[in-house]
């Protein structure tokens, strides 16, 4: 009998289904008619050291398919914060997903806090177990309709409890999520199944 273990299925169209993508809330500076803006972007990890980021930002909300706030802002700004969130202002991050092309106060539609930045001209958000302050380095257009920001991250923040001492990560101090692209679901992480270097019995790789 023929093992079906490896059989495969091809998808009626292509997808990005890397899972789990990161849930993280960009935050950038205003202009003469919005104070700041709030958006949900796909970031990711280009270095560990020197700690670098990207995020990708569209020209148009995928749901309204109207103009972004955001785009514009950070190509005039050059500067954003990256804010990780918790389970427990979940609705709060939907809600700024979802309301990505109006020109508004965010923080109150969502009933967040503004947190001042000290290494850039960004608002953070105070509820945010983490805090990235980001320096955009180079940007790069992406046919169709999006731009790919390269950025230093020039200061880390997070609430008591969420790092040690050395500033290593505990996992369990919050209840993180991610987004699963390919189904457009939110879910936190579960069981430590290993880490970086275990097959070389080492433990102290962070990125």
């Amino acid at each position: 009998m023929a093992d079906t273990m490896f059989d495969r299925i091809e998808l009626p169209e292509p997808g990005a289904m890397l899972v789990p993508a990161a849930a993280v809330v960009l935050g950038v500076n205003g202009d003469e008619t919005v104070q700041d803006d709030l958006t949900v972007v796909w970031s990711f990890i280009l270095d560990g050291k020197p700690p670098q980021v990207g995020v990708s930002v569209g020209l148009k909300s995928a749901i309204s398919h109207e103009l972004q706030v955001a785009l514009d802002l950070l190509k005039k700004h050059g500067e954003f914060t990256l804010n990780v969130p918790d389970t427990s202002w979940l609705e709060a991050f939907d809600r700024i997903d979802m309301c990505a092309a109006e020109r508004a106060d965010k923080f109150a539609k969502a009933g967040l806090t503004r947190l001042p930045s000290k290494a850039v001209d960004a608002p953070g958000i105070a509820e945010a177990p983490i805090v990235l302050e980001c320096k955009v380095i180079s940007s790069h257009d992406l046919p169709p309709n999006r731009t790919v920001f390269f950025a230093d991250v020039v200061r880390t923040t997070v609430q008591q409890g969420v790092a040690d001492e050395h500033g290593r990560l505990i996992p369990a101090s919050k209840e993180f999520f991610g987004m699963l692209a390919g189904c457009g679901e939110f879910w936190t992480f579960g069981k430590r199944v290993g880490h970086i270097g275990q097959t070389k019995e080492i433990d102290f790789i962070r990125y």
